[in-house]
Order: C-alpha cells, then sequence, then structure tokens
C-alpha cells in the first residue's frame, strides 16, 4: 500500500460537547469523509472543496475506503 498525497477530514460542523476522545466523527449517521492535501498539522484545515474540516494527518485519505466520501473531494483527489 502507498500513501496519498491526502489525508481525511470530517466537517467541522459535527465537533460538539458529545464528541468524546478518540472520537472520529464517522459513527454519525451523516458523517462524509473529505480530501485535505498534505502536508497537515492535526486540527483544522480546508478540503479540496472547501468545507472547513478536522483532519489528522494519521488518517490517509486512501486507506480509508470504508466511510462515505464527499464527492467533490472523490474527483479532485481520486
Amino acid at each position: 500500500m502507498t500513501a496519498s498525497l491526502f489525508v481525511i477530514g470530517i466537517r467541522v460542523g459535527w465537533i460538539g460537547p458529545d464528541v468524546r476522545p478518540g472520537d472520529d466523527g464517522f459513527a454519525r449517521a451523516a458523517g462524509v469523509a473529505h480530501a485535505v492535501a498534505k502536508p497537515v498539522v492535526d486540527g483544522l484545515e480546508s478540503s479540496l472543496c472547501g468545507q472547513l474540516v478536522r483532519a489528522a494527518a494519521a488518517q490517509d485519505w486512501s486507506s480509508q475506503r470504508q466511510v462515505a466520501r464527499c464527492e467533490e473531494c472523490t474527483r479532485l483527489a481520486g
């Protein structure tokens, strides 16, 4: 497996008082992954489609295929 040039981010709108440490946000029904260009510092970033997302450098875009993905980010990042 090779690393991609992108990491996964989740929309900031899903961060709230119900989020516990270690919660990646994808368990929520409406969770959609967005692509964020590397390099990434863990925290708030802008995705390829323009959404403000919470991104983590350890979540590689190419390795996380089980989550729903933003159509525009998928088109741009592959």
